[in-house]
């Protein structure tokens, strides 16, 4: 007895798309097409979120308290900030600032002047060590800054990183870059002493670093509770998550329209073609019928044929997706050192609407008009 796979059944319904492949390549590209859409533009989108959290990440490390309406923390509110952790380290960071490119426009970085004891300290809290060159000197015009940030900006060792006579990147003396430092987080650092002398209006903070990444958000939650905020503010991590995500919402929002927009006109397309097919195959369909199958197992392998179809073109489409993706990271963003994740899981989870949408309009067209279908009317005008 010779055994057949569901393949070779030629009931299976696998049949129609082995025997009609034109037929169905229009709508596995579309819906194809439809998948790579919606996955590049959520990706896109999500870089946004993903270059300021890993532009500002070192937060998830240290807290900054900074002063309102003034340059400098009172010495009280000093006090007030080392009573609340007594267990953290505290020491002064003054900032200059450099701009980086991201995807969407410029974006300010701080390149944070710490005492030649501290800087250390710091970039061993935040997982950075110094890769190429040299630590800055005390008090010279020199900056260490991390690989990605070097890369954006299109510099090298020896490069001038801020300078006089730039609009963006301004400083009153020509701060060059003499080492690059390697993290998860990118970071900048320069010698406060030549910070304090050189950038007079430079508003003085007071970071604040625990024991581990744990207690850090202990010590955020608690900067952000208990400090005065008439008087001074704590730039902490979960601020920086809950702020960015406050500013993102509307972008999201239009994201979320597009989606739906798209799987909808996806949806209809391939509800109409569905149609005509079905059309095409009436047939078929009527013979089944009259030798005695149910309109129950011809809905059984329609609704086969549309999971197949759709699972195909989803697949293909992620398939095509992954490719532009990696391909547009490595040969377009990296470069110019901007972010972007081909691999963001959320991009991917925004596709599966499309071919259920699809799927759900074709099943509903194909469904009506086979209850309508009058078996020996078609085989009669046959």
């Amino acid at each position: 007895m010779i055994r057949t796979t569901s393949i070779q059944n030629p009931l299976s319904a696998w049949l129609y798309f082995r025997r009609n492949p034109a037929r169905n390549l229009p709508v596995v590209v579309a819906l194809a097409l439809a998948v790579v859409l919606v996955a590049g533009i959520v990706t896109i989108v999500s870089s946004v979120d993903q270059t300021v959290l890993t532009m500002y990440g070192y937060q998830r490390y240290l807290s900054i308290v900074t002063p309102r309406n003034a340059l400098r923390l009172s010495d009280e509110l000093r006090s007030e900030v080392i009573k609340l952790v007594p267990n953290a380290r505290t020491f002064d960071v003054i900032p200059a600032w450099t701009n980086v490119r991201t995807v969407f426009g410029k974006m300010p970085f701080p390149i944070m002047g710490v005492a030649h004891q501290d800087r250390e300290f710091l970039a061993e809290a935040c997982g950075v060590s110094l890769v190429t060159g040299r630590w800055p000197a005390k008090g010279a015009p020199e900056i260490a800054m991390s690989e990605a940030i070097a890369k954006n900006r299109d510099l090298k060792l020896g490069d001038i990183v801020l300078d006089p006579k730039s609009e963006d990147n301004f400083a009153a003396e020509p701060m060059k870059l003499v080492g690059t430092l390697r993290g998860p987080v990118w970071l900048a650092v320069a010698s406060a002493e030549f910070v304090r002398d050189r950038f007079p209006v430079a508003i003085h903070g007071l970071a604040v670093i625990g024991a581990s990444e744990q207690s850090q958000r202990s010590i955020d939650v608690l900067l952000d509770k208990q400090l005065d905020k008439s008087t001074a503010r704590a730039w902490t991590y979960r601020t920086l998550v809950r702020d960015t995500r406050d500013a993102l919402s509307s972008l999201y929002l239009m994201m979320r329209v597009i989606v739906v927009i798209i799987a909808v006109t996806v949806a209809l397309l391939a509800g109409m073609l569905a149609g005509i097919h079905f059309g095409q195959r009436l047939g078929e369909f009527a013979t089944l019928v009259a030798i005695g199958y149910s309109q129950r197992f011809l809905l059984r392998r329609i609704v086969g044929e549309i999971a197949i179809l759709c699972v195909v073109a989803w697949t293909l489409g992620l398939l095509v997706t992954v490719a532009m993706l990696f391909g547009l990271a490595k040969w377009v963003m990296e470069p110019r050192g901007l972010l972007l994740d081909p691999m963001y899981p959320a991009a991917y989870l925004y596709t599966l609407p499309v071919p259920f949408a699809l799927g759900v309009f074709s099943l509903v067209t194909v469904t009506r008009r086979l209850h309508k279908m009058d078996a020996v009317s078609v085989i009669e005008r046959r």
